[in-house]
């Protein structure tokens, strides 16, 4: 057993050398910022059994997203702090971003429905897909694709890698275009004409001035390695909230339909106010956090989109189509027209970030501010860090929509209901005025 896991974390490191390699060599993928992960899935999917068949990819490759996004999912919840000035100053920002995940999750909910009739073997539940790959890229859309294929609905993870692809395409062409239209009419705060990024933002080594630590030793090596420690509080998160669902169980046994990855979010959430109050929240970094996550999040969309169904995309091209198209259509123009009517300060950068956030990942939105605020003067960062504080949260629904679309679709309707409904009356709170 462990053999196999060593093996197949050899295959890992191979392909995603190979992608980080051939990134490098063909610029164009830079310039959309596919990340090597994603490219050396590609490379697997090529060499694999559904291609040349000159490698053989293992069938745990399916495996690892359900596990590894138990660490990455129990991460969101530890070392989050809110400042309330800080939230009511970008509560635009925020509420923006409640009113696209409510209106993608209904969007891609409909488009199911639409074509239920015409494509009856489409992976049941694949409705709540987009919105997970649209808002979070590749490893909350693997994420969500695993909870559907664990109740049954087989190809929700093809479809959900498919959907985030096309997302990230979607968020730099036409994100791009958008940069380009703003400056022209004179949106933009910073910027005359579109700034031209320097190689190494796409990809090559950092200039030595742009490297950044990983993370901080909060501890003594005598006493312990820090990144040990970060993913041991990690895994005492994930224990706690175990503990409690299986108890749970015992009481409600409806608690077993629940998905293992909503455990270590329970027991985040209980853990670290703890921590907290017993002062010992100055043992973790949230950098170190973060690369934890990160780095279980370079195998999760490796592995899934390396055993990606050729024949789920084959055969389901066209409602994958129409619903990247309908839900990124959807963000673009709403989040113009959303920050336009507010028009508070450098409303088109916080336009333009969400844009590239709720399309493709965190990482497009920067490139796509960064090409109207090079020198990095604009409230992008601050209004960035105050979203993920207050909206960590969405990525806990995955579970919960998961189980409940395959029963009751139209409560799925209703909690995107609920998303948009919260976002009119929080406007209007803040700004009636405008």
């Amino acid at each position: 057993m462990l053999e196999n896991v060593f093996n197949d974390m050899v295959l890992v490191s191979l392909l995603l050398a190979a992608g980080f390699v051939v990134r490098e060599i063909i610029k164009p993928l830079q310039k959309i910022f596919l990340p090597a992960c994603i490219v050396g899935g590609l490379i697997g999917l090529a060499l694999g059994q559904q291609g040349l068949k000159i490698i053989t990819i293992p069938d745990s490759f399916s495996g690892y997203t359900n596990i590894l996004m138990r660490i990455i999912l129990t991460t969101v919840v530890l070392g989050v702090s809110i400042t309330v000035k800080k939230v009511v100053e970008h509560v635009d920002f925020t509420l923006l971003a409640v009113f696209l995940f409510g209106g993608q999750l209904i969007l891609g909910v409909i488009v199911a429905m639409a074509f239920s009739g015409m494509f009856p073997l489409l992976p049941d539940g694949w409705g709540i897909l987009g919105v997970f790959a649209f808002f979070g890229a590749h490893g909350p859309a693997a994420s969500a694709g695993a909870i559907l294929e664990e109740y049954g609905s087989s190809g929700a993870i093809s479809m959900a890698m498919v959907l985030a692809t096309g997302g990230v395409i979607i968020s730099m062409t036409v994100g791009m275009f958008i940069v380009n239209y703003g400056i022209r009419k004179g949106w933009s705060k910073f910027v005359t004409e579109p700034k031209k990024q320097p190689a190494w933002f796409f990809g090559g080594p950092l200039p030595e001035k742009e490297q950044e630590s990983l993370g901080k030793t909060t501890t003594t090596p005598l006493s312990v390695n820090t990144l040990m420690l970060n993913l041991s509080i990690i895994l005492a998160a994930y224990f706690i909230g175990n503990v409690i669902f299986k108890i749970g169980m015992v009481f409600i046994p409806v608690l077993s339909k629940l998905n293992a990855m909503l455990y270590g979010i329970v027991g985040g959430l209980i853990l670290w106010p703890i921590m907290k109050r017993c002062k010992y929240d100055k043992f973790v970094d949230k950098n170190v956090l973060s690369n934890i996550s990160s780095f279980c999040l370079e195998i999760v969309v490796l592995t899934a989109m390396a055993s990606v169904s050729l024949d789920i995309i084959v055969e389901f091209w066209l409602p994958i189509l129409v619903d990247i198209i309908i839900s990124c259509g959807f963000t673009v123009l709403f989040s113009m027209w959303y920050m336009k009517k507010l028009h508070n300060d450098q409303w088109f950068e916080k336009a333009c970030m969400q844009i590239g956030n709720c399309t493709g990942s965190t990482a497009n939105g920067l490139a796509l501010v960064r090409a109207i605020d090079p020198k990095g003067e604009s409230c992008i960062p601050e209004a960035l860090g105050v979203y993920n504080a207050v909206f960590f949260w969405w990525q806990m629904l995955a579970p919960v929509l998961g189980a409940l679309i395959l029963t009751n679709l139209w409560a799925v309707i209703g909690i995107g209901g609920v998303f948009i409904l919260a976002g009119i009356v929080l406007t209007w709170l803040f700004f009636k005025r405008k």
